[in-house]
């Protein structure tokens, strides 16, 4: 291996472990401990459920899928984590990472000699997928383990198939039984891990054809699947928020076609290429997909190595054409979000992989090459984004947090947690009951302050407004504060009246360009928003928590207005 390649090697590992470095950053840059969207229905509801019914709670029906397999997660990170999605969003860390390692050993079965320096260079450009900020909103949201869940426990089967194969040829019988229970075990968490995992077992039996595995291996396969497919739909109900899985193609197939591509070309839309970058990318990785099916078929071609990773390519364009049929209706360019690049970018992984394996002359290899390290710099170019942090949507997340702890249920602040506001209060109110997420008595996300509050030093600060919600005698506050002293904003605030008595909690980080002009950098997101009861008597203070138990104070008191204007009301 000459200098340079070895060079090359180690820079491509400096650039996966910057991949897998910034990611994890950028995981704890967006972190917010609030159920989000499906959480509170999918973790926060379901975790109730399961109170009252474990089996079939675990068991049942979220839009078109059964989530068995996250849902394991979303019970621990409720039951012995809090609720605050801290070991939800480690589990999507772990699974990226298992998912990862078992592409990386999957390729080094077949390639034993590999030298240390090549298999760093490997690592590297498998980290740089797996760990792609593309997938953004598959690792900062809680929810979404099973994207990698999924696909983890699909390859793993398409391997495991791939050994039986193996253990036929070199009649190890034990093995042989070893490899076929993984391949069906992995089958079946990956059909509950995601609804799409329902097709690993159609792809089994194709793959078990191909490998020419023996009748009664093929007979297990078979009966497993109609026993696990019977399981899974015996009950299955089409959601509403769901096309028909067949008119959609039929009725638009351009559509579902244009759909395909995006999806499957998805990453590079994600570095900013445009649409036309991604129809081109999706029109070469089913041309891709085409030819190397083409090499699979051919009798004179020999047997290839790694058939799992193309089967797993297989699947993914399966699963591309099966979220057509289901959301075309969405918008074909919906196919372009973040959590379905995760399902693109280890579709063009495996097909490289399975390229760079089956080539069988040193000028195709040199071409698979040089395809993988220019898919791995345009996947790496797009982790420039992971320190685009959306603080205003991490601080409306918090109101909406301290809202709901408030009992305000006004749409336009509780959306930002939930889509559908109607739905969300009777949820908060039973998570609320229950103590759990940030009902829970000892949750550390907003201040529990002392009935009482004695400040002895000045902040700066404001505050702008004051508001009626639809909630009788609760009221929201808005304004800016900022200790000069520390030079820094606070932790939180406290409402209280005029003799210290505690009336409400506000949260702060709302961005504020004026109050930075005054006091910089560090009084950029000095804004809050609060809630509290309306005083006896007089009007309202605002203390800032500097540290624990201490406060600095708002020199001025506001007024209650005399007439406010009332919000519009939650049915």
């Amino acid at each position: 291996m000459s200098r340079r390649e070895i060079l090359g090697n180690y820079a491509v590992l400096a650039l996966g472990v910057i991949t897998f470095a910034t990611t994890v950053f950028a995981v704890w840059q967006h972190f917010s401990p609030l159920p989000y969207g499906d959480s509170w229905d999918g973790s926060i509801g379901f975790y109730m459920r399961a109170a009252q019914d474990p089996w079939h709670a675990f068991f049942e029906q979220h839009n078109e899928h059964r989530l068995t397999f996250s849902r394991l997660i979303f019970f621990a990170d409720i039951r012995y984590f809090g609720g605050r999605n801290v070991f939800s969003l480690i589990s999507n860390l772990v699974l990226a990472g298992a998912l990862a390692a078992a592409f990386f050993r999957i390729t080094v079965h077949y390639r034993p000699t590999l030298s240390r320096q090549t298999r760093f260079g490997l690592a590297g450009a498998i980290l740089v997928f797996a760990f792609s900020w593309m997938q953004r909103e598959n690792f900062a949201w809680g929810f979404q383990s099973q994207w990698f869940a999924v696909y983890l426990f699909a390859l793993l089967a398409f391997h495991s198939i791939d050994r039986t194969a193996e253990a036929d040829a070199g009649d190890k019988p034990a093995k042989r039984l070893g490899w076929l229970t993984a391949a069906l075990v992995s089958a079946w968490f990956a059909a509950y891990s995601m609804s799409s995992g329902v097709l690993v077992f159609p792809a089994l039996i194709v793959q078990a054809l191909y490998a020419r595995l023996k009748p009664r291996q093929l007979l297990a396969i078979v009966i497993v699947t109609v026993a696990v497919w019977f399981a899974y739909f015996i009950d299955w109900h089409k959601p509403g928020s769901s096309g028909n899985l067949l008119t959609g193609v039929r009725e638009h197939p351009l559509a579902a076609i244009r759909y395909v591509l995006l999806y499957l070309g998805s990453p590079a839309f994600q570095i900013r290429t445009g649409l036309a970058g991604a129809y081109v990318a999706g029109i070469l990785v089913l041309a891709a997909l085409a030819a190397n099916c083409f090499r699979l078929l051919r009798a004179s071609a020999g047997r290839p190595q790694g058939v799992a990773l193309l089967v797993f390519a297989l699947f993914i364009a399966g699963n591309a054409l099966l979220t057509a049929s289901g959301r075309l209706w969405f918008g074909v360019e919906t196919a372009l979000a973040s959590r379905y690049t995760t399902a693109s970018l280890m579709g063009w992984l495996a097909l490289i992989l399975f390229a760079a394996l089956n080539s069988r002359t040193p000028e195709q290899l040199r071409r698979a090459v040089f395809v993988a390290a220019l898919a791995t710099l345009a996947v790496a170019s797009g982790q420039r984004f992971f320190v685009r942090a959306d603080r205003d949507e991490t601080y409306a997340r918090f109101v909406a947090g301290l809202a709901l702890r408030a009992h305000v249920y006004d749409p336009e602040i509780i959306r930002p947690v939930y889509p559908f506001p109607d739905a969300l209060p009777n949820i908060a109110r039973q998570a609320e009951a229950e103590h759990l997420s940030i009902f829970a008595p000892d949750q550390p996300d907003y201040l529990v302050p002392p009935s009482q509050i004695n400040a002895s030093l000045p902040c700066a600060g404001s505050i702008d407004d004051i508001s009626a919600t639809t909630t009788p005698g609760t009221y929201r506050a808005t304004g800016w504060i900022y200790d000069q002293a520390d030079k820094r904003t606070p932790r939180a605030i406290v409402v209280t009246d005029a003799t210290g008595t505690t009336l409400g909690t506000g949260v702060i980080g709302a961005e504020r360009g004026d109050v930075r002009n005054i006091f910089g950098r560090s009084a950029r997101y000095s804004g809050w928003t609060a809630f509290f009861k309306a005083p006896a008597s007089g009007g309202i203070r605002v203390d800032g928590q500097t540290a624990a138990g201490a406060y600095c104070a708002l020199q001025a008191e506001k007024p209650m207005p005399a007439a406010l204007p009332a919000a519009a009301a939650v049915q």
